[in-house]
């Protein structure tokens, strides 16, 4: 008996020969092309703008002002006179702009240089080169730089007018700040900070730096670090001490007030 034959399958030969089942690909549209070109050479912008040297900018930029109404210094006053190593860096060793800003001024743990004695800048640099002073990132540029780069460089940055700045706001306790910055606490054997630091926290000398108008989370870093025993270059051991007796609350609340005074030389409205 004879099968009969599906009349829905297509015969071979009726079947066209340039069908093809699955779709054929498109081509990308050119501005799609074009798109993805503009991207690429922007990275490539990029790229390469990081790795110039950074030169000062003509005109003169402006920090944020404190809370307490210190006046604001325009950013870029003293730049044109800054050595090498400030804006381009040297070898492997990078800008210090890079990380402590076109003015000096630091941010959050980083700290402000504008304006800090020369003789306490050529110390921390000689100590972060000697080990005394611990952080793997200014030991590195420290060890790559000469006896007259870091002296040329403390030069500068002593000289800069120091930039106003913005404390961020915080939950410290600030009248438990001021008590401990301008009077102490003697039940804990602690001393007020502006019996080395200066009255009004401007710093004194090669063992004394500058509180006042410092970044406040850089002064809790530090204070922190020679309560927990990572920070040894404090003449006599005297931080190491005074920050053991103190509550990190404590350190807190005095980083913050202290980071809320005027800048040296300057007063607030």
């Amino acid at each position: 008996m004879t099968k009969k034959k599906d009349s829905s399958s297509p015969l071979v030969e009726n079947i066209d020969p340039s069908f093809e089942p699955w779709e054929p690909p498109r081509p990308i549209p050119i501005f799609l092309l074009a798109v993805l070109v503009a991207l690429a050479l922007a990275g490539v912008g990029l790229y390469l703008h990081d790795l110039a040297p950074h030169a000062a900018p003509d005109e003169s930029t402006v920090i944020g002002s404190h809370g307490g109404g210190t006046p604001v210094v325009p950013a870029m006053a003293a730049s044109r006179d800054a050595p090498v190593l400030v804006y381009s860096g040297q070898g492997s060793v990078w800008s210090c702009a890079s990380c402590h800003g076109e003015a000096g001024e630091g941010a959050g743990i980083t700290p402000r240089l504008a304006g800090i004695s020369e003789a306490y800048l050529l110390k921390q640099l000689e100590d972060f080169a000697s080990g005394a002073r611990l952080n793997e990132s200014m030991q590195y540029v420290a060890r790559g730089l000469q006896p007259a780069d870091m002296k040329e460089l403390a030069s500068y940055y002593a000289k800069l007018p120091v930039p106003a700045i913005a404390v961020p706001s915080s939950d410290a306790d600030l009248a438990r700040g001021q008590a401990l910055f301008q009077k102490g606490d003697w039940k804990q054997n602690v001393p007020a900070c502006i019996s080395c630091h200066g009255s009004q926290g401007e710093g004194v000398g090669a063992a004394f730096p500058p509180l006042a108008a410092q970044q406040a989370d850089y002064l809790f870093s530090q204070l922190s670090a020679w309560k927990g025993g990572h920070r040894h270059n404090s003449p006599q051991t005297l931080m190491d001490d005074i920050a053991s007796r103190l509550s990190y609350e404590d350190l807190y609340a005095v980083s913050y007030y202290a980071a809320s005074l005027p800048a040296p030389g300057t007063q607030a409205k």
